[in-house]
């Protein structure tokens, strides 16, 4: 009889004995306070790069875009003590169809989320109709059928001197543990993120942007439990069954012999995004993402050189002294 010694593990990776583990794995579950936290120094990391980009100030009115099972909102309230409520906005609708082959095929819902609320918002008439100083879209630019009219409307909502920051978790520089056919699919779904400051360019917006990595410490049956509440929103894509196929792929493979914690960072590009200066009469040229004057100005200029001892040779004597004659 034929056999094969596979080493100590138990159960055996991928082997037939295992087949019913991944029903055995106990993977707990948290209020919702709890489900989708990251932890306080992931927050606090946020909190500081989010200062550091806007500049978040008490009396600011600030407007978040983006999944709402976070609790982001009222973190972010009580951190900078907002003394103006918070809005918030949803990103956009999918409805999620299961094909016979069990993936999921998703549609965008037109005309709802984001994309409506501000083409709305800029459209109004009213005197007093609501302006913000600050904007934050979080993880929320697949929603956009239309991504430059959208940034174009949301620029048009802010108040004077007010700035949108957008973060994004590109796929193909995702450092969070995920299994193989969602971070498949999420490539070949996402938005790539040249094309959002691409698209932020062309609206003749100054820019700026910078990849940030956030420390995360988490237990791997939490990570386990996120994934199976289809937490980062990203992974709404993904079926229950391939949810279910990804975490034992992830409890017999990488994160197998790791011990009950594990030590991660997230990557995230994070864009500032503000109005461009065009108020001086004459263009100006946007190189790296920033708004640069051509030129200091259009009056003439007249400059002044002193000669030296050993460069007066050189230069003729008439000129010279016709030179210091204009000069005194």
């Amino acid at each position: 009889m034929a056999s094969s010694f596979l080493g100590p593990e138990s159960p055996r990776p991928y082997a037939v004995i295992s087949e019913g583990y991944r029903n055995r794995l106990c993977i707990p579950t948290y209020s919702r306070s709890e489900q989708y936290d990251f932890g306080k120094e992931y927050d606090n990391a946020f909190y500081n790069l989010l200062q550091k980009y806007t500049d978040l100030d008490t009396t600011d009115r600030f407007c978040y875009v983006g999944d709402v099972k976070e609790n982001f909102v009222e973190k972010i309230a009580d951190k900078f003590c907002l003394l103006e409520p918070v809005m918030t906005v949803i990103p956009g609708h999918y409805s999620y169809v299961e094909t016979d082959n069990q993936k999921v095929l998703s549609l965008r819902i037109a005309q709802t989320g984001a994309e409506e609320y501000f083409r709305q918002l800029k459209k109004s008439k009213d005197s007093d109709k609501l302006v913000f100083d600050k904007i934050m879209l979080k993880d929320a630019i697949r929603y956009f059928e239309n991504p430059k009219e959208t940034y174009a409307n949301i620029m048009g909502c802010l108040a004077p001197g007010g700035q949108l920051l957008i973060v994004h978790r590109p796929s193909n520089l995702n450092t969070l543990p995920l299994f193989g056919d969602a971070k498949e699919r999420l490539e070949s779904n996402e938005t790539p993120y040249m094309d959002i400051i691409n698209d932020l360019q062309e609206c003749k917006l100054d820019i700026q942007w910078e990849m940030e990595c956030l420390p995360l410490i988490i237990s791997k049956r939490k990570w386990f439990s996120m994934l199976k509440e289809k937490f980062p929103p990203m992974m709404e894509i993904m079926s229950d069954s391939e949810i279910t196929s990804g975490v034992r792929e992830l409890s017999e493979g990488i994160l197998k012999y790791e011990g009950e914690n594990v030590e991660l960072v997230d990557r995230l590009l994070f864009i500032s995004v503000s109005k461009s200066k065009l108020d001086e009469g004459f263009p100006k040229l946007h190189r790296y993402g920033q708004s640069e004057n051509v030129f200091p100005d259009f009056h003439d200029l007249k400059f002044s050189m002193e000669l030296t001892e050993e460069i007066k040779p050189f230069v003729s004597k008439k000129n010279y002294e016709h030179k210091k004659t204009q000069r005194r």
